[in-house]
């Protein structure tokens, strides 16, 4: 028989990469990302600086694959994209929850992003990939709050980017803060959300 060759081979890259990225992460959370090393990192994997040069050939690479495996990590605990046959209002507040959760129970997500935002002027291929990061989340407000203005649970006059924005802004405040510093996370997105509801006749929904 023949040797089995891609599909395994590209399943050890694969893990390979997943090792070397969570090496990267762990380094930029203990350092700083301007302080990472490639030569760090494949030390802490338990590899020699060639076999992490295949895998990743500089350091802009090495920074690029620690930001998008921190983008995917956080990507996969929100919930699904925004659904029209749902209230807006739930699923504003079960976006909101999500992000919560993710500074309680991955706050070094947050933190790696702090830094690579840091050394994004000097790495253009990081601070792009930050920025269509940024863009793609606040979208997501922008089409719960289209949504809700529809469905009349925010009010009419409601402009969805400049309020997704607005939420966007106050609560990734609370990243830096990590778990510690959340008890004031609810009272802030309580004070946002009372603004952004319709008004009945009788006074706020």
């Amino acid at each position: 028989m023949g040797k089995q060759t891609s599909p395994h081979h590209y399943l050890r890259q694969e893990t390979r990469r997943e090792m070397i990225a969570a090496a990267a992460i762990a380094l930029i959370l203990e350092k700083g990302a301007a302080a990472l090393r490639t030569r760090d990192v494949a030390a802490r994997v338990g590899i020699n600086i060639s076999t992490l040069h295949f895998h990743v050939a500089t350091k802009s690479d090495l920074l690029r694959l620690a930001a998008e495996t921190a983008r995917e990590t956080f990507l996969a605990l929100l919930p699904p994209l925004p659904a029209a046959d749902l209230g807006a209002q739930e699923q504003l507040r079960a976006e909101v929850q999500a992000y919560h959760d993710s500074l309680r129970d991955h706050p070094e997500l947050a933190a790696c992003f702090a830094q690579l935002t840091q050394i994004a002027p000097s790495e253009p291929a990081i601070g792009a990939l930050i920025e269509a990061f940024t863009r793609g989340w606040c979208a997501r407000y922008v089409e719960i709050l289209t949504q809700g203005r529809a469905q009349g649970v925010f009010r009419a006059d409601l402009e969805p980017l400049p309020a997704a924005l607005m939420i966007t802004g106050a609560l990734s405040a609370f990243g830096p803060r990590g778990p510690g510093g959340l008890a004031l996370f609810w009272p802030v997105f309580a004070e946002i959300e009372r603004g952004l509801l319709a008004r009945s006749e009788g006074g706020v929904r």
